[in-house]
């Protein structure tokens, strides 16, 4: 089950992202109603460096860290610390006398949507495990947010048994001439993260969105192109790194009183 997550304002209180500069606005942005800021973070001894774009005409609010390492330095998902991280440097931003009424406009709904959206998932995380697990519903969600409904597949839960792996664990798997994703019930247990399972589903998604290709002879799937679009999943850091410290778990069977 998901921990119910914090709203922005409040996790900022939790961890400490580090000193935060910021340079000023960049003149040669096309956007003359918006606004491009390169800033820094300094914590534990590192420097890292990041953008902020704000384009009040589309809109859109970004912050993006150009060091993947500056999550290694946190224990919460790089979800939450990117969250935090946008509430920081815009806090700091709309204080400033130069800013536009357009860019403080963005802002200050970008904020209230952040504090609306915690809502929310605070009502999803509470809904039953049956509908936290629907796979269904998990790969209508994905097709939209990463896919633009572009991948043509159904997805289902394999079939368990109720002996012992012996060699590995198969998280899921795609028959690309059925258009048919499988899902390993085991993954329906509750120990198991959502975001673990999410990322099974993703991850077979990126199969058809990047399809094998032969090259020297033999066939290659997990390829560049499938990589890159893979580790776009926002939880995908947290997700493989329960995934290495927790499979041995899934060798075994289901307890009894599981749903499979």
């Amino acid at each position: 089950m998901n921990q119910t997550r914090k709203p922005v304002q409040n996790l900022l209180k939790t961890f400490s992202l580090g000193t935060l500069s910021i340079g000023k606005n960049r003149n040669d942005t096309q956007e003359s109603s918006g606004l491009t800021r390169m800033f820094t973070l300094k914590k534990n001894g590192m420097e890292y460096v990041g953008q902020l774009r704000i384009s009040p005409d589309a809109p859109t609010v970004k912050v993006e860290i150009f060091n993947e390492n500056f999550f290694d330095e946190f224990e919460q998902p790089e979800s939450a610390v990117l969250e935090n991280l946008t509430q920081k440097v815009l806090s700091k931003v709309k204080k400033e006398n130069d800013v536009s009424d357009s860019v403080k406009a963005s802002i200050k709904d970008f904020i209230e949507g952040q504090e609306s959206d915690d809502f929310e998932l605070e009502a999803v995380e509470h809904s039953s495990p049956e509908e936290i697990r629907d796979i269904e519903a998990m790969f209508n969600r994905l097709n939209q947010e990463y896919f633009n409904d572009k991948i043509n597949a159904t997805v289902k839960w394999g079939r368990d048994v109720k002996t012992q792996n012996k060699s590995g664990f198969r998280y899921g798997s795609y028959d690309e001439n059925k258009k048919l994703i499988r899902v390993h019930p085991r993954l329906k247990q509750d120990f198991v993260p959502v975001y673990v399972l999410e990322l099974t589903v993703y991850h077979e998604m990126c199969h058809q969105f990047a399809p094998s290709y032969k090259k020297n002879g033999s066939w290659q799937s997990h390829h560049s192109e499938f990589k890159k679009k893979e580790k776009e999943y926002k939880n995908f850091k947290e997700a493989r790194k329960w995934e290495k410290n927790n499979w041995h778990k899934l060798l075994l069977p289901a307890n009894e009183g599981s749903e499979l």
